[in-house]
């Protein structure tokens, strides 16, 4: 009996390897009107598609049908394409007054829902080398695609400020909007220049496990050939 269990392990153990098994292909992608190859093998981290042949079955009898189960999964990345014309508004003000342009166009394009938020800038200090009254400049930021819809978020409050392009056929092919740039410069602000900076952070919501987040590249020591027991 045990001689029996034995071989029937043994065999179970074979079927499961054969299974299970998998083999990683070579993909070809259209590109200008004919097939390119892009497999360089598994150490191409950086190749826009992997594939793999997963499972396998066989038979051998004398019955008439045979049901064989088959199945295609397609795992897509989140990816993102942006745009901005221009990331630093240069102003040269004369006059004291509250001033506004839409000088830089920004477009992105994703399959995802993209956050946008903001760190380090703030309301432009006074460089020196002198002394001035107000050492500040009254700094606000704006979206919009015109300025009768322009939503303004001050300098003050961009750290704490973020909101989320929803996913949508427009996001996909391109969405665009303007970015608007709000002064105002008082009496006080004596002549010299004023500056801030910092950073404005897109970030991908639908990031897969098997890519590297740091890197938008495959992760190389990913399982891609398990398949979940039933």
């Amino acid at each position: 009996m045990r001689k029996v269990l034995l071989i029937v392990g043994a065999m179970l153990m074979i079927f499961a390897f054969t299974a299970f098994s998998a083999q990683q292909l070579e993909v070809w992608k259209w590109v200008d009107g004919q097939w390119v190859s892009i497999s360089d093998g598994p150490e191409d981290v950086q190749a826009d598609a992997w594939a793999f042949a997963l499972g396998g079955a066989s038979g051998a009898c004398n019955k008439q049908e045979w049901r064989i189960n088959a199945e295609v999964e397609v795992q897509v990345a989140q990816w993102i394409e942006f745009n901005l014309t221009g990331t630093k508004w240069a102003w040269y003000v004369r006059k004291p007054g509250t001033y506004l342009t839409d000088c830089i166009t920004a477009k992105i394009a994703s399959n995802g829902e993209v956050m946008v938020s903001f760190t380090g800038l703030a309301s432009p200090t006074y460089q020196g080398p002198y002394t001035t009254v107000k050492d500040f400049i009254d700094l606000w930021v704006g979206f919009g695609s015109s300025n009768q819809n322009v939503q303004f978020v001050p300098a003050s409050a961009l750290g704490s400020f973020s909101f989320t392009i929803p996913d949508s056929n427009q996001l996909h092919y391109g969405y665009e909007t303007k970015l608007w740039s709000k002064i105002f410069v008082a009496e006080c602000n004596s002549a010299s220049t004023y500056k801030t900076s910092g950073q404005v952070i897109l970030t991908l919501q639908r990031i897969k496990p098997w890519i590297d987040p740091a890197t938008g590249f495959f992760k190389p020591n990913y399982n891609y050939t398990q398949i979940p027991q039933q």
